[in-house]
C-alpha cells in the first residue's frame, strides 16, 4: 500500500490516521499507568484507614466498655454482661467478642478461623472503698479482615472501570478533534507539495479549511501553510534564477577570452568554449581527444597530469598558434562517482603578456643587481658607523651614570664619617680632661660620671655611624660588582634589589622617593644578577628623571613573584605616565623627552635589549597619562646556557653568589 493511499485513508476516517493512532495509543498507555498508580495509591490510603478504624474500635472497647463489663462480672450479673457483648458485637469492624470468667465463657458473634485482627485485655475491677484492683477475666476481641479486603477490592475494580471508560471517551474525542484540526490539514499541505511544479508559470497558494470551536485561526499549521507558500514561491524564483544563470553562464563562456573545457573519462572534449575551438581549430562534434589536437601534442606536462586523473593547477605550457608562440596556464578538477573517474573540468588562461613582462623584468633585474650590491655596501658601512656611535653613547651613558652614582654615594658616606670624626673629637677631649684631673688628683665623682657619659655617648655615636658607612660601602660595592660582571650565578633577587635600592639612595632622595621591594626573600635564581640590577637601576633612574614632576606623593614599588620555572618582577610607579601612542617609541634608541637636558634616550632601549638578549625574558609595558607605569619582567628562574654566557663564566671562574 502506497503512502498516498494511506494518507487518503487517514483523511476519510480518524482510525486510519497513523499519527492519531500513535497519539491515542500513547495516551491510553499513559492514562492507564496513571490510573492504576492513582487507584493503587487510593487503595493504600483506604487500606490504612480501614485498619486504623479496626484499631480505634478495639481500643474503644478495651478502654471504654471493659470497665462496664468488669462491673457486671463483679456482681455476677452475667445476663447484663452478655447483653453488653451482644450490643458491642454490632459495632463496625467488630465480629467476635468473648470473656473467660471463672471457667465461664461468654461470647457474641461468630469466631473467624482465617484472617483476623485479634486483641486481648484483662478485665479489672477497682474496689471503690479500698481502690484495690481485682482481675476478673480476659476479654478477647476479633475483627474479620477478609471483609475489609473484599470491600477494598470492590472499590478498586469500580474505580478502575470508571477511569477506563472515562479514558476511552476522552481519547475518542481527542482522536476526532486531532483528525479534524491536524490530520486533514497536514494531508492538504502534503497534497499541495506533491502537486507543486516549480516550472509552472502560475501557482495557486495553499488555503487551509477551518472549523469553528475546533481550531483557531493563525495556529501552527496555518503558519506552516504560510511558510509552505513562501517556500514554493522562493523555489519558483530560484528555478527562474537558475535558468537565467545558465543562460548568462553560456553567454560568458562564449564571450570569455580564457579557455573553458571539459572531458570525459577517455579524455575526449565534451565541452569547449568558442574561443578555444576557434584558436585550436577543433570541433566537439564528434568529441576530439586531447592527445589528438595538433597544437597540444607537445604539451607533455599537461598530458601527464591528465593521465594521472587527479586535480592539477598552474600547469604552464607553450603553444604555437598560426606561427606565433603563446603561453597558457592550465588547471583542471577531476570528477569521480561511485564507478570511478568520470572526467575533467578546467580552464586555460593566456599569460603571454605576463610572460613577456617577466622576461623584461629578468633583464632589468640583472642590471639592477650591481646597483643593489653597491647600495648594500654603502648601507653596511653606514650601519657599522651607527652601531659604533650607539655603542659609544651607551658606554658614555654607563660612565655618566656610574659617576653620578659614585658622587652620590661619596656624599652619603661623608655624612656618617663626619659625625664619626666629631664623636672621636668629643671622646678625645673627654679623655684628656679625665687624665688631667686624675693626674692632678682633682677628679670628683660628678666629673668622672659626666665625662664617662660623654665618652660612652661618643663611642656609641662613633660605632653607629661607622657601621652605617660600612653598610653603604658594602651595598655600593655589591652593586658596582654586579653591574660590571655578567657572570651567571645563583642569587636571591629580593636581597640583590634591596642592596641596589640602598645604593641608589643618593639619586632617589632628590625626588624624594624610596623604592619598596617585596617578595620571598629566600627565592633563588640562577641568572645574571649584574644585568638584572642594571635593568632595575635604569627603570628607577627613568622614573626619577621623568615620572614625578608635579606628583605630591611619589612612590616606586618592586614586587618579585615566583611562578615555578619563571619569576615575574613587577615594577610600578605613580608618576605622570606615558601616552598610549608613545608605548612603542620609548624603547627606541635615542628617543627621549629630555633632549638637551642630560637625557640620551638609551636607558629604556638598554632595558629592552638586556631583558630579551641577556636575561632571555619578556617585557610587558602598560601606562596611561597620570596613571603611572607598570613594567612586568618575566624571566626564567634558571637561565639557559649560551655560548656567550659559557665564555663569560669560564673567564670569571664560574662564581656563585647568594
Amino acid at each position: 500500500m502506497g503512502k498516498l493511499h494511506k494518507f487518503e485513508q487517514g483523511l476519510s476516517h480518524p482510525l486510519f490516521s497513523i499519527v492519531g493512532r500513535r497519539i491515542i495509543l500513547l495516551m491510553v498507555l499513559l492514562s492507564g499507568v496513571f490510573t492504576i498508580m492513582t487507584t493503587l495509591l487510593q487503595l493504600s490510603w483506604d487500606y490504612e484507614e480501614a485498619f486504623n478504624n479496626v484499631d480505634k474500635r478495639q481500643y474503644e472497647i478495651k478502654n471504654v466498655h471493659a470497665d462496664l463489663l468488669a462491673s457486671s462480672l463483679w456482681v455476677f450479673d452475667l445476663v447484663s454482661a452478655q447483653n453488653r457483648l451482644n450490643g458491642l458485637v454490632n459495632l463496625p469492624y467488630i465480629d467476635y467478642l468473648s470473656i473467660e470468667f471463672d471457667e465461664v465463657v461468654l461470647d457474641a458473634g461468630q469466631p473467624n478461623t482465617q484472617s483476623t485482627v485479634t486483641s486481648e485485655t484483662v478485665l479489672t475491677y477497682v474496689h471503690p472503698d479500698t481502690e484495690r484492683r481485682i482481675e476478673l477475666g480476659v476479654l478477647k476481641i476479633e475483627s474479620d479482615t477478609q471483609k475489609i479486603y473484599d470491600v477494598l477490592l470492590q472499590q478498586f475494580l469500580v474505580t478502575l472501570l470508571l477511569n477506563g471508560v472515562k479514558t476511552l471517551i476522552v481519547c475518542a474525542l481527542i482522536l476526532w478533534v486531532f483528525h479534524q484540526s491536524v490530520s486533514q490539514r497536514v494531508f492538504a499541505i502534503a497534497k499541495h507539495l506533491r502537486q507543486f511544479d516549480p516550472l509552472a508559470p502560475t501557482h495557486e497558494p495553499l488555503n487551509l479549511k477551518h472549523r469553528k470551536f475546533i481550531m483557531e485561526k493563525n495556529d501552527e499549521l496555518d503558519w506552516l501553510a504560510d511558510e509552505t507558500n513562501k517556500i514554493t514561491l522562493r523555489i519558483s524564483n530560484l528555478y527562474q534564477n537558475i535558468i537565467l544563470e545558465q543562460q548568462r553562464l553560456a553567454d560568458f563562456t562564449n564571450a570569455a577570452s580564457d579557455w573553458l573545457w571539459e572531458t570525459d573519462a577517455t579524455q575526449r572534449l565534451t565541452f569547449c568554449s568558442e574561443a578555444m575551438q576557434s584558436a585550436l581549430a577543433i570541433s566537439i562534434e564528434p568529441p576530439t581527444k586531447i592527445k589528438a589536437v595538433p597544437a597540444l601534442i607537445h604539451c607533455a606536462s599537461l598530458l601527464n597530469k591528465m593521465d594521472a586523473c587527479e586535480n592539477f593547477t598552474m600547469c604552464e605550457e607553450q603553444i604555437t598558434l598560426d606561427g606565433n608562440t603563446y603561453y597558457f596556464v592550465f588547471q583542471g578538477v577531476a570528477h569521480f562517482n561511485h564507478q570511478g573517474f568520470v572526467g575533467f573540468r578546467g580552464t586555460a588562461i593566456d599569460i603571454t603578456e605576463l610572460k613577456q613582462t617577466q622576461f623584461e623584468l629578468e633583464k632589468l633585474n640583472q642590471t639592477l643587481e650591481a646597483t643593489v650590491e653597491t647600495r648594500t655596501q654603502d648601507l653596511e658601512h653606514s650601519m657599522a658607523h651607527l652601531k659604533a656611535a650607539q655603542n659609544q653613547l651607551v658606554e658614555s651613558e654607563k660612565l655618566a651614570a656610574l659617576g653620578r652614582l659614585v658622587a652620590g654615594v661619596a656624599h652619603e658616606v661623608n655624612t656618617p664619617l663626619g659625625i664619626a670624626v666629631t664623636a672621636n673629637s668629643v671622646i678625645k677631649e673627654a679623655v684628656s680632661r679625665l687624665n688631667t684631673a686624675f693626674e692632678q688628683q682633682t677628679l670628683t665623682s660628678q666629673q668622672y660620671t659626666e665625662w664617662m657619659q660623654q665618652i660612652t655617648d661618643g663611642t656609641g655615636m662613633l660605632e653607629n655611624n661607622l657601621n652605617r658607612a660600612a653598610r653603604l660601602i658594602r651595598d655600593f660595592k655589591q652593586t658596582a660588582v654586579d653591574q660590571v660582571s655578567e657572570s651567571r650565578s645563583q642569587f636571591r633577587p629580593v636581597q640583590t634589589l634591596d642592596a641596589l635600592v640602598g645604593s641608589l639612595h643618593p639619586e632617589t632622595k632628590k625626588v624624594p622617593v624610596t623604592p619598596v621591594v617585596e617578595g620571598d626573600a629566600e627565592l633563588l635564581m640562577n641568572s645574571l644578577p649584574g644585568v638584572l640590577t642594571q635593568v632595575i637601576s635604569n627603570l628607577v633612574m627613568n622614573s626619577v628623571r621623568h615620572a614625578f614632576e608635579g606628583v605630591s606623593n611619589p612612590n616606586i614599588h618592586i614586587k618579585v613573584i615566583d611562578h615555578n620555572n619563571e619569576v615575574d618582577i613587577v615594577y610600578t610607579d605613580n608618576g605622570v605616565g606615558v601616552p598610549p601612542d608613545l608605548h612603542q617609541r620609548i624603547f627606541e634608541p635615542f628617543y627621549t623627552s629630555k633632549r638637551g637636558k642630560g637625557g640620551s634616550g638609551l636607558g629604556l632601549n638598554l632595558v629592552f635589549n638586556l631583558v630579551y638578549q641577556k636575561l632571555q625574558g619578556q617585557l610587558k609595558f602598560d601606562s596611561d597619562v597620570n596613571q603611572g607605569v607598570a613594567v612586568t619582567l618575566t624571566l626564567p628562574k634558571f637561565l639557559q646556557a649560551s655560548p656567550h654566557l659559557e665564555d663569560t663564566e669560564t673567564k670569571n671562574g664560574g662564581a656563585v653568589n647568594e
